[in-house]
């Protein structure tokens, strides 16, 4: 087995650059592949940095390690990283810290995701008012019993008295 150059891997089937050629073998981990990614341009640091920005997803996840620590991973080659560091994308009406992306952009246009934690949809839900309705669907989930929207997909470790907790941090 070899080590992924980009992301400190340890899984992957062949050596990313050999003797003649790169082996063009895409990383489970951060999706970097060897002899196609950087023939466009793109650099190892670059795609790090921007997979580092999207919270480290597993790109393969069925490889996936059962115990993976992405911090370890990095450091391993000399990332220092820790997983608070990453920008997160948070859920403004149950506070959930893991959206695919912003809920609003710099306009303040919805995304249109859903966030996995309360169900709200940004862009649709919120129409025509943005405030009210996300403190109409917070209380409605509240009432609800805050419990997790996505059931294909629940976050370890979830807790939804956590959840309240954060939300109580929230100035009315």
């Amino acid at each position: 087995m070899y080590t992924c150059i980009v992301c400190g891997y340890k899984d992957l089937e062949m050596e990313s650059y050999g003797k003649e050629y790169p082996s063009c073998e895409i990383c489970s981990c951060c999706g970097f592949q060897f002899g196609i990614d950087d023939d466009k341009g793109i650099s190892h640091d670059l795609w790090r940095e921007t997979w580092i920005k999207k919270d480290c997803s597993f790109w393969y996840t069925p490889d996936r390690p059962i115990a993976w620590d992405v911090e370890k991973q990095l450091k391993s080659i000399g990332i220092m990283y820790k997983k608070k560091d990453a920008n997160k994308n948070i859920c403004p009406v149950c506070k959930y810290d893991g959206l695919d992306e912003p809920a609003y952009n710099s306009l303040g246009y919805g995304s249109y995701d859903i966030c996995q934690g309360c169900g709200f949809q940004f862009g649709l839900d919120d129409y025509p008012d943005k405030n009210k309705g996300i403190q109409k669907w917070r209380e409605n989930w509240i009432r609800g019993g805050s419990s997790w929207y996505s059931t294909s997909s629940i976050k370890p470790n979830w807790n939804p008295t956590e959840q309240l907790i954060h939300l109580s941090k929230i100035k009315k």
